[in-house]
């Protein structure tokens, strides 16, 4: 018996080329149109879910939006022709991209490095997937059986200024935000002739090997948009690995811990729970007086990043930390979607006593505040679907109504949210 216990905070205080084919892009021109349990059966209870309900969209709800465009009906015809002609143009600004292989050095904290794990990089791949589905055309399954595979080759991640990789390098957010992204293409690649256990495994290999140590560290290490990224991509990892139960997960810093994936899934959405409370240990590497989700909704740790105050009633300007805010919230909803889908509510629906660590306060601060609201960005504003498909909002409905539709392919982690998750809206 494996029994999920010791991730008190304690443990984590402070203390082969792109990928990208011309023929697909040619090609698509033409188309155009614990409480303990046992290991095996906390295992066993997580894949029941894994089929069916994908990991941020199921095939079958892509059958029926493909089935729903098809037939004209709206907004599923507008939104699919909307995201072939991102695809369009996305395939074509591929063309110019640099192979990915060997060591990964990113220079100047850049977000967009390698460009393959960039915002573009990773709507791409999942594109891909999502666009073989949507059209029935297998050639967009390779492209993204190509990309998937092509970071294989890559290793390091070390910023340029340094010798050798350290904890906090750029590289372990552009690999919990750029990365995880695959998963969600490999998972909808699962069923597919073309993707072989071959090519499983080995993606799977370089995700334990490469990617878990990084995102692992950030997850247990950092407050603030850094660690919800982290934290999801790790459970994510896990999730993911549940059918190489032998495997263990290793992580070398802040302290050196192996879990198996079962073990390592439920430690890191503990772990994103946690992140949400204001109490001091879970204090974390936070750079504010106060942290987490305050009662009001605000986030002190990305308030900060701006010219606002971070115990403020609302957020007076547009400014940096605005932004950061509804960075910080796209990633934690695409968790709770990511979750819900494995039958558990609990990021969505979490509110400490005191009326802290609430996602959905968190929105509310930002898109209904009475003393000044502020619309999510177009990309962000993905997340909002996500969300008001949960909670039934009617602010987060309003808010999508005044603000007007999010783009098609979305921002970090909770991408092409409006095209998964559709809303009947008329403008």
């Amino acid at each position: 018996m494996v029994i999920i216990k010791d991730i008190a905070p304690k443990m984590f205080n402070r203390e082969g080329g792109n990928g990208f084919n011309r023929t697909v892009y040619h090609s698509f021109i033409l188309f155009i149109i614990v409480s303990s349990l046992t290991f095996d059966s906390l295992a066993g209870s997580v894949r029941d879910f894994y089929p069916q309900n994908g990991i941020m969209v199921s095939v079958e709800e892509l059958d029926n939006i493909r089935m729903l465009a098809e037939s004209g009906v709206e907004p599923y015809h507008s939104n699919l022709n909307e995201f072939l002609k991102w695809f369009t143009y996305a395939l074509e600004d591929a063309q110019s991209w640099a192979e990915i292989s060997g060591e990964v050095v990113i220079a100047n904290g850049s977000s967009g490095q390698p460009t393959q794990l960039s915002a573009d990089g990773a709507r791409l791949v999942y594109g891909a997937a999502l666009a073989w589905h949507l059209t029935g055309q297998e050639l967009y399954a390779e492209m993204a059986r190509r990309m998937i595979l092509s970071l294989t080759n890559s290793h390091g991640f070390r910023d340029f200024n340094r010798k050798s990789f350290h904890w906090g390098a750029q590289g372990i957010l552009n690999l919990a935000r750029g990365g995880t992204p695959y998963i969600y293409a490999a998972d909808l690649l699962n069923n597919w002739s073309g993707w072989s256990p071959l090519d499983k495994h080995s993606f799977q290999l370089w995700l334990r090997d490469e990617m878990y140590p990084k995102v692992a560290w950030a997850s247990r290490v950092r407050k603030n948009n850094w660690g919800v990224a982290g934290s999801f991509s790790a459970s994510v990892i896990a999730f993911y690995l549940m059918d190489q139960p032998d495997w263990m997960l290793t992580e070398f810093a802040p302290d050196t811990i192996r879990l198996r994936p079962v073990e390592a899934f439920e430690v890191h959405n503990t772990i994103q729970l946690g992140r949400q409370n204001t109490s001091e240990e879970w204090q974390m590497d936070a750079k504010t007086l106060i942290w987490g989700i305050m009662p009001n909704g605000a986030i002190p740790e990305e308030i900060r990043r701006g010219k606002d105050p971070v115990d403020g009633d609302f957020l007076p300007s547009r400014g940096s930390g605005t932004h950061y805010t509804m960075t910080y919230i796209e990633h934690l909803t695409a968790h709770a979607e990511f979750l819900r889908r494995r039958g558990d509510n609990s990021l969505f629906d979490y509110m400490a006593n005191d009326g802290s660590g609430s996602l959905l306060k968190a929105f509310l601060f930002v898109v209904a505040n009475q003393k000044g609201a502020h619309c999510f960005t177009q990309d962000r504003r993905n997340a909002l679907y996500l969300a008001y498909g949960y909670y039934k909002h009617a602010a987060l409905l309003q808010s999508i109504l005044d603000c007007g539709p999010a783009n098609i392919y979305g921002q970090r982690l909770a991408l092409f949210g409006r095209l998964t998750h559709p809303l009947k809206i008329e403008y």
